[in-house]
């Protein structure tokens, strides 16, 4: 005779459960309360100043027709719009070379499994994560003030952005690769950096293309909000236009943006799917 299965009994919830999740709920009404958050303030813009120019050009019944229709024979214009794509491009594309390539050496060093000692270790983690810690609209600033406006202080900030994601990423993956090989170079008397060349670095080089992958996709994001405080790229036009309340270009390259952001991931995407 055949057994007949048993549909599985449903776990009855924990008390503890309950209580997690009161705690999670009143958090977040007490957190509502204390910063001022109600949906009638988001859907009514009713936090806006009182401004005679803010408050006609945010008329509640007009303020949709400040975004539309898009002027799209000046956002297609070569030197509104599609030189400073190129240029967050460039900027993209030189700070992911000189982030990721600095971050594989710095990966193998923050790693438990591949540091050669100690102090490597616990000084490059230390450093890595005071960097992290920085976000990236800080570095821009800081190097904007220190080289000047434009696109090179957004490649430096971009590529220390770079470095600190792919350190973090990258160290997990070695983290989490096959010892064995590692210890069998060690055993037949290799060097250090040889054995983890040899025997680490082809396991783990396929993750280490698509997490530059993945950075050269943040950097572009990243590129826009970086332009706001002066370090080239897209975001330096979207700032201009911001401050004089054209919203119509702003949409337009917002859109344009978008579709950008939308054809990279999906290359990427392809690209990582064939290497991991």
């Amino acid at each position: 005779m055949t057994a007949v299965s048993t549909r599985p009994t449903k776990p009855k919830p924990r008390p503890i459960g309950f209580v997690i999740a009161g705690a999670i709920v009143g958090f977040t009404i007490f957190a509502a309360a204390k910063v001022g958050f109600t949906l009638t303030t988001v859907i009514n813009l009713g936090n806006l100043p009182d401004n005679p120019l803010t408050d006609t050009i945010w008329d509640k019944g007009k303020v949709w027709s400040l975004f539309w229709p898009i002027p799209w024979d000046w956002v297609l214009d070569r030197h509104n719009v599609i030189d400073p794509l190129l240029e967050t491009f460039q900027i993209a594309i030189i700070s992911s070379i000189i982030g990721c390539s600095l971050a594989l050496p710095i990966s193998f060093a923050m790693s438990r499994l591949t540091a050669p000692n100690r102090p490597t270790y616990f000084v490059s983690k230390a450093v890595m994560n005071l960097i992290r810690a920085v976000p990236d609209l800080f570095w821009a600033k800081l190097l904007v003030v220190a080289i000047g406006v434009g696109a090179f202080a957004g490649a430096w900030a971009l590529s220390i952005f770079s470095l600190a994601v792919m350190v973090k990423l990258f160290s997990e993956t070695v983290d989490g690769a096959d010892p064995r090989p590692l210890e069998a170079a060690r055993a037949a008397g290799a060097r250090h950096i040889p054995a983890v060349r040899t025997s680490v670095l082809p396991t783990v080089f396929p993750a280490y293309v698509a997490y530059a992958l993945y950075v050269f996709e943040l950097n572009i994001r990243a590129s826009i909000v970086i332009g706001l405080v002066g370090a080239g790229g897209i975001g330096r036009v979207v700032e201009a236009q911001r401050s004089v309340f054209q919203y119509d270009r702003m949409l337009g390259i917002l859109v344009i943006m978008f579709g950008v952001v939308i054809i990279i991931e999906q290359v990427s995407v392809a690209i990582r799917k064939r290497l991991v």
